[in-house]
């Protein structure tokens, strides 16, 4: 090889190999700053059963007893690592202003009028939450400058999910019992009303029960009309043996007529036209207002029922987070893992070397 060739290898491995591997040594032994993880792990829970409720999270997800709602837990991930989320640590911890002090690691800058759109991106990078399909966990870690800052904020989103699941899944279990207790209210508004027009119309018209009446008037009319009959009979067989003027004669007439009058005024006291007071009028009226009241009546037991129904619906659909790891408080810092990052930038050089004096001989053969 020629000491030209020499040269330009010697330039290349000084190129691709040792300034960068210069460069990152002088970074991860001068400027890059240690960050501390704090993280927990948590699920998301359905407390449809009463008796699983009261046990502890780990013997909840040992036993079984409550399901992990995984929609729920994803949403909650979102939630984490929305802007709703770095606004709440903000306000309550003044992160940006803590991250701002670093000002030795270049990569992890701060500025603090940085628009909340990059803010965002800096906050996914400190912080992150990862579910796992197999086992229903949602493992939450942030990065830090400090190991107390970096549990603080743990604890302050374990602190938020836990209200945020318990809103979102009381507001659903409140909007269902808000709908049925209105459709009890109303079905018991429209039964109270019923029953006041029953009384009201009992009062007026002097009867307990008007079928009952019109009834027992019917069977007065039947008698009467039994009763005339007979009479009638009797006088003709009368007529056929006295005068027309003879004192018996005269007798039995006047108590066919008295019957027959008792028996028209009963007739007119029974059935009248459609807009009278009569008791068929009555009856049919009174009818109308059982049959209104006993609808009301099964429509508020009905809504009743509608909203114990609701209340058993709603319980099932009350979540509740657990906190299957809690927080710690880091004693070392797990980054930057310089030795693990500088081996793995030099293979990579050393893989990139490879590839390009490759490429040069490649080259060089085919001009030949």
């Amino acid at each position: 090889m020629s000491s030209t060739g020499k040269f330009k290898g010697w330039r290349l491995t000084l190129g691709l190999i040792v300034v960068p591997m210069v460069l990152a040594i002088v970074y991860y032994s001068f400027f890059a700053v240690d960050r501390f993880v704090s993280s927990a792990q948590v699920v998301v829970r359905q407390d449809g059963n009463n008796s699983g409720a009261q046990l502890p999270g780990l013997s909840m997800l040992l036993t079984g007893t409550n399901p992990a709602s995984r929609e729920e837990t994803l949403y909650l991930r979102e939630y984490i690592m929305s802007m709703d989320m770095m606004q709440l640590l903000e306000d309550r911890l003044h992160w940006v202003e803590q991250y701002n002090k670093q000002r030795n690691d270049p990569f992890f800058w701060l500025d603090a009028d940085t628009p909340r759109e990059d803010l965002l991106k800096y906050y996914q990078r400190m912080v992150s939450a990862h579910y796992d399909e197999t086992t229903g966990l949602l493992r939450v870690e942030v990065q830090a400058f400090s190991p107390e800052l970096a549990e603080q904020m743990v604890k302050t989103i374990l602190d938020a999910s836990e209200h945020f699941v318990n809103e979102v899944s009381h507001s659903i279990a409140r909007e269902q019992m808000r709908f049925a207790q209105g459709e009890l209210e109303g079905a018991k508004k429209n039964y109270t009303k019923r029953k006041e027009e029953l009384l009201r119309f009992q009062n007026v018209n002097k009867v307990l029960d008007g079928k009952s009446s019109a009834q027992g008037r019917a069977s007065i009319i039947d008698t009467l009309e039994g009763e005339h009959s007979k009479e009638r009979a009797v006088l003709t067989q009368m007529l056929y043996k006295l005068r027309p003027d003879s004192p018996q004669v005269k007798q039995q007439q006047q108590r066919v007529n008295a019957i027959r009058e008792q028996l028209n005024a009963e007739k007119r006291l029974l059935v009248s036209a459609p807009d009278g007071d009569q008791l068929n009028v009555v009856a049919s009226r009174f009818q109308q207002l059982i049959l209104d009241a006993g609808i009301a009546e099964e429509t508020y037991k009905t809504a009743v029922a509608a909203l114990d129904n609701a209340r058993i619906e709603a319980s099932k659909k009350i979540r509740t987070l657990v906190t299957v790891v809690s927080p710690n408080t880091p004693q070392i810092a797990l980054y930057p893992e310089r030795l693990y990052n500088l081996a793995t930038i030099f293979l990579a050089l050393l893989l990139l070397y490879g590839i390009t004096r490759f490429l040069i001989a490649s080259i060089e053969d085919h001009r030949d």
